[in-house]
């Protein structure tokens, strides 16, 4: 098997409280907007009162960076001047076709590199390990952390789904003081999500 980039997407979203600096999910608009990505064809949905934000990342080892987008409340939780409390979809081109998404080989190397940065910060911990999940109707895997910014302890969902010579991640994340009022917000955001067309290497 190809092996897939060398930061695998988590590089970006394990530590998205330490790397984005406008991002929160607080509060619930009574109307939903629609986000539809020009460029690669995907969608969600989010509460009227939120901002987008859009963003790029550079190539990576095994697949380009196509872009990011974040949904936030602008008055949303703050930690040390940074929102925390947030909903991310990144896209990645790889440079081959994953044909299975639930295969052996993706998980250990899913799990290799999840375990590489796990070990270069001492407060991040596994609270739900890398299993099997479905959403917008791809497969791929799903893993919980808890870790700690500027002492405030947070919780980070994130979604690894294949589609052809495409990878979504989706990430979830509040602080755990607000986590039980978010999630509801961020779930709805990773129900609502739906990709853009297949591609193929």
């Amino acid at each position: 098997m190809k092996r897939l980039r060398s930061s695998v997407v988590i590089c970006a979203a394990l530590f998205l409280a330490l790397a984005l600096s406008a991002m929160a999910l607080a509060g619930c608009g009574s109307t939903q907007k629609v986000y539809n990505d020009s460029k690669y064809g995907y969608s969600f949905s989010y509460p009227e009162t939120w901002k987008v934000q859009i963003g790029t990342s550079d190539v990576t080892a095994g697949g380009a960076v196509a872009g990011n987008v974040g949904v936030y409340d602008p008055t949303g939780t703050k930690v040390g001047g940074t929102y925390v409390d947030l909903a991310m979809v990144m896209v990645y081109n790889l440079s081959f076709t994953v044909d299975d998404p639930w295969s052996s080989d993706i998980k250990t190397e899913l799990g290799s590199v999840l375990a590489s940065l796990e070990n270069q910060t001492n407060d991040v911990k596994v609270e739900k390990d890398l299993t099997q999940t479905t959403a917008a109707e791809l497969k791929g895997y799903e893993i919980t952390y808890t870790f700690t910014k500027d002492s405030v302890p947070m919780r980070s969902t994130l979604y690894f789904l294949f589609d052809g010579a495409r990878e979504y991640e989706l990430s979830k994340q509040a602080a755990l003081d607000t986590w039980d009022r978010a999630k509801p917000l961020l779930d709805q955001i990773v129900a609502s999500f739906k990709p853009g067309p297949k591609t193929k290497k």
